[in-house]
């Protein structure tokens, strides 16, 4: 940890080095940026030699170090260029009043992955859930005490006596190397850790091995239809994903946002064009990330929107079909859709519980929450998901009904 918030002066204007630089918004006392000497209005220029141009590549940069490590940090304050040697801090461990919290780990193609549990503080064999989470390269530790995002989910499954295991992607926490965004990470390799991730779950002495489900969200579940069919499991959740092609979606994507925002209809066709033409490139003709980012602007947006994944990775992605993969997995199903997130939508949640269903029939239920948001926040509308970042006053509180709802299908299917 290094103990300071980065964002952008201005959050309503994407961010630049020169125009709308990362910059130091909070340093929490007596963190490892505030011993360096590191202050608020600081302008982030360069992390150990390379330069830094968002927020999230900062972020980035010292998420691939360990505590003790020491970092190199190059800053501007009111204008004189500083560099400061920051001594990175641990992170705390997690702690849960309801269940014990184990760090462990996995192999998986040669390389330990951190592994994440939590064990009901009862002596009896317990259901378990494997959580997988969306696109990007982040930790899921301390998930568990926040009060949005992953964090009730995994809090009211350890209060309800379930155990629970989260796999750190290659390079993010502790687990070892290639760094999440390198070409070597592809999908199959993420899929790796959790295959050995679920065989671990099932060999505890605190699990029953026969009621082990997966729950994913965004991404993940197409991660997962990679994982299913090597390793089998009770049941499975999708919460806000997608049911068709990844180069589908992609342009579906792009006429639903442009739209929200009131871009005019005309202009919108012309998006979803231009779209189209940098997928091609990128998901047909797997053209790199570098070729395609320099075809026009969009191209580099949409390749900027995949979060530092690499090309491989990406163009995998693109690649599957989830009908090929899903024919081939028969287990009860939840899809769950919230109605305000723009990230995917209802038609894509329905028409994978349709997918499923086609293939093994009753198979699949598909519940809609009113008001949920790609992070299980509640917002007003899909607009207002989208412009969350302008009023950062207004609170947003957990969707409650997605955890009656996740409750509710495991019992059923325990």
């Amino acid at each position: 940890m290094i103990g300071l918030q980065v964002a952008p002066p201005d959050l309503n204007k994407p961010e630049d080095p020169v125009k709308n630089p990362p910059t130091i918004k909070s340093v929490i006392p007596g963190g490892a940026g505030d011993i360096a000497g590191i202050q608020v209005g600081d302008i982030l220029l360069a992390v150990d030699g390379a330069i830094v141009r968002t927020s999230m590549d900062f972020a980035k940069r010292i998420s691939r170090h360990l505590s003790g490590d020491s970092v190199s940090i190059r800053l501007s304050r009111q204008g004189v260029e500083l560099s400061k040697t920051v001594v990175l801090k641990s992170r705390p461990f997690e702690t849960s009043p309801d269940a014990d919290v184990l760090y462990t780990s996995v192999v998986a193609a040669g390389s330990r992955r951190r592994v994440i549990v939590t064990r009901p503080k009862t002596s009896d064999r317990h259901p378990a859930v494997l959580l997988i989470g969306g696109l990007g390269c982040y930790s899921l530790d301390g998930e568990i005490s926040r009060p949005s995002g992953y964090g009730p989910i995994l809090a009211t499954l350890a209060k309800n006596n379930f155990v629970t295991m989260r796999v750190e992607k290659t390079g993010e926490g502790d687990s070892e190397d290639p760094a999440c965004t390198d070409p070597k990470a592809t999908v199959e390799l993420e899929a790796q850790g959790y295959v050995a991730g679920l065989r671990a779950l099932k060999s505890y002495g605190f699990v029953d091995p026969t009621r082990v489900f997966i729950f994913s969200h965004s991404l993940g579940p197409l991660v997962a239809s990679v994982v299913l069919p090597q390793e089998p499991v009770r049941g499975f959740v999708a919460a806000e994903t997608i049911g068709r092609s990844w180069f589908e979606y992609g342009l579906e994507n792009v006429r639903r946002q442009s739209s929200l925002v009131g871009t005019p209809l005309d202009q919108v066709d012309a998006e979803v064009r231009a779209h189209t033409v940098c997928a091609f490139h990128f998901f047909i003709d797997h053209e790199s990330a570098e070729e395609v980012s320099k075809l026009n602007k969009q191209c580099g947006e949409m390749i900027e929107s995949y979060a530092g994944m690499s090309s491989a990775y990406m163009q995998q992605i693109g690649d599957l079909s989830l009908g090929k993969q899903w024919k081939s997995v028969d287990i009860p199903t939840l899809v769950i859709y919230g109605t305000s997130d723009p990230a995917t939508s209802a038609d894509e949640g329905r028409y994978l519980a349709e997918l499923i269903n086609s293939f093994h029939a009753g198979r699949a239920t598909y519940v809609e929450l009113q008001g949920m948001g790609h992070d299980f926040a509640r917002y007003d509308s899909q607009l207002e998901f989208l412009n969350r970042r302008l009023d950062p006053s207004k609170p947003h509180p957990f969707v409650e009904e997605v955890l009656t709802a996740l409750l509710k299908w495991l019992n059923e299917h325990s």
